[in-house]
């Protein structure tokens, strides 16, 4: 039976996990033994197979029978089918919450991008991915689709890992910034533009800025 101070630790346990992958820690194929996590972590095994689970659902590791829980190594070709699926879907968010849109929501959106901005020209690569990841989920919130939300997150948190090493050595944040500046212009109106045809220029432009860089990593 799970005590409650396992109902809390396995938290802990996960955000240890996924903070150590995101940052290369555990690189992909690299399998993690549970008992040395849990004395690492000094938490019980209880809690250690909770955060092992949600990692797994979420795309951070994989758990195959006779050979244990590793973290999870996408091909790029995997990785850019989930590119393009974030393309159709995040372009169908913006068209989804353009009539919903308020301007207190224009304002938090650029307040957002212009955080990016500085996050960007400090190099603090870690708060901006984070930013990024709420300025791109903040579409699908508005348009209050459970279903499309859900997906949209899922998508992101299977990629986001690997943004780390890419951001830090090969991203061009001053251009992701334009294109959010670019989708918030068209939101106000300041050009004849689509959003959520800026929206699908954007992550293209992404994937394959990351596919050219994963496939030189992986070479």
């Amino acid at each position: 039976m799970r005590s409650p101070k396992d109902e809390n630790t396995w938290v802990t346990v996960y955000e240890f996990l996924k903070d150590r992958i995101i940052n290369g820690t555990y690189g992909p194929g690299e399998k993690l033994n549970e008992r040395e996590i849990a004395k690492l972590v000094n938490v019980s095994r209880t809690p250690t197979r909770e955060a092992l689970r949600v990692l797994q659902h979420e795309g951070f590791v994989t758990n195959v029978a006779r050979k244990g829980v590793s973290v999870k190594k996408y091909s790029p070709e995997e990785l850019d089918t989930l590119h393009k699926m974030l393309i159709r879907l995040e372009s169908l968010a913006v068209e989804m919450a353009v009539p919903r849109l308020s301007e207190r929501d224009l304002v938090t959106l650029q307040a957002m991008t212009d955080r990016l901005r500085t996050l960007a020209a400090k190099r603090k690569y870690k708060e901006y991915l984070t930013l990024n990841f709420e300025f791109h989920l903040f579409f699908p919130k508005v348009t209050e689709s459970r279903e499309l939300l859900d997906a949209i997150t899922a998508l992101r948190k299977k990629i986001f890992r690997f943004y780390h090493s890419h951001i830090a050595m090969a991203h061009d944040p001053d251009r992701y910034v334009r294109f959010h500046q670019e989708i918030i212009d068209a939101l106000t109106r300041k050009t004849g533009a689509r959003p959520e045809k800026i929206m699908e220029k954007h992550i293209e432009y992404a994937r394959r800025s990351f596919l050219d860089y994963y496939r030189g990593f992986e070479a």
